[in-house]
């Protein structure tokens, strides 16, 4: 109950001091653009610190290219590694947060708007929400599986907006997981990774963090780590889990070589010609 209060509370607040910073109506501004293929790639997966991404990485490359922008969010083309695509779409709304609307997105957040509605500036906002409500409002499907199977006895999430990066940070905290929810979560059944994952674990810590561009808004990359302990039979040891996956962005490329300084084949020759000259000018004057 009391949580509940708190939570109606933040966003009360959010809502009201938006009220005084923003104009009735502002233009919908997005700063990523159609038909340009956004590469996201598994760049980390480590399991007991052993990175096992290069097994996964491949399977799990997937491209995305905006098709079409509106006033209330976007559709997007997804193509898999096997050349597979899917067309979805993400749409911005107005969601009842406790006795308040807020504008949510409804679908995959690939990117967020800079401004929409009646906010001047979304990624502040978004990140504001995160703040005064501890909402795990993208991980919604993550928390409820792991719900399932653990007893959560601490969650956090907050935000850090800055030049560069919106950053969303979501903490967890369960004293004993059953670890049959790493399975489903990396997929049903076997995994396919040649490590096998324990099947007790305590002290589940997770951190996950997700980044926005903050001049596109478009998902930067996301980042989860566990540290846990397991236990088979009277042995318990760390287990640790690290994950990243992220938007792949080129490396810049690498400048030319300077020219080295060509030296003459004849270095005395200059010298030579130059001593002439001067001997010469002095046998005339003598002359004279």
């Amino acid at each position: 109950m009391r949580k509940g209060l708190f939570v109606n509370l933040g966003v009360l607040l959010l809502v009201t001091s938006l009220a005084f910073a923003t104009p009735t109506k502002a233009a919908t501004n997005w700063g990523v653009e159609t038909d340009v293929l956004n590469k996201y790639e598994l760049i980390t997966l480590k399991l007991g610190g052993l990175d096992l991404a290069y097994l996964l990485a491949e399977n799990l490359t997937m491209r995305v290219a905006f098709d079409s922008f509106d006033d209330t969010g976007y559709t997007y083309t997804t193509y898999n590694s096997t050349g597979g695509t899917s067309v979805n779409e993400t749409r911005f709304v107005e969601t009842l947060v406790g006795e308040e609307n807020v504008i949510l997105p409804e679908g995959l957040p690939i990117a967020l708007p800079l401004s929409i509605g009646s906010v001047p500036d979304y990624l502040l906002y978004f990140g504001q929400f995160i703040n005064v409500s501890n909402s795990f409002y993208l991980l919604e499907e993550l928390l409820l599986n792991i719900t399932e199977y653990a007893n959560v006895t601490y969650t956090a999430a907050h935000s850090l907006l800055d030049e560069t990066y919106l950053r969303l940070y979501f903490d967890l905290f369960a004293p004993e997981v059953n670890a049959s929810i790493l399975s489903e979560l990396m997929g049903e059944g076997d995994t396919g990774l040649p490590i096998a994952l324990p099947a007790n674990i305590t002290d589940f810590k997770l951190n996950t963090t997700i980044k926005f561009n903050a001049t596109s808004g478009l998902l930067y990359d996301l980042s989860i780590k566990v540290r846990s302990l397991s236990h088979v039979d009277e042995f318990t040891e760390a287990f640790d889990i690290d994950i990243k996956y992220a938007l792949y962005v080129p490396p810049p490329p690498e400048p030319e070589p300077e020219p080295e300084p060509t030296e003459s084949p004849y270095p005395w020759l200059l010298p030579t010609i130059a001593a002439f000259m001067i001997a010469s000018v002095l046998v005339v004057r003598r002359r004279k």
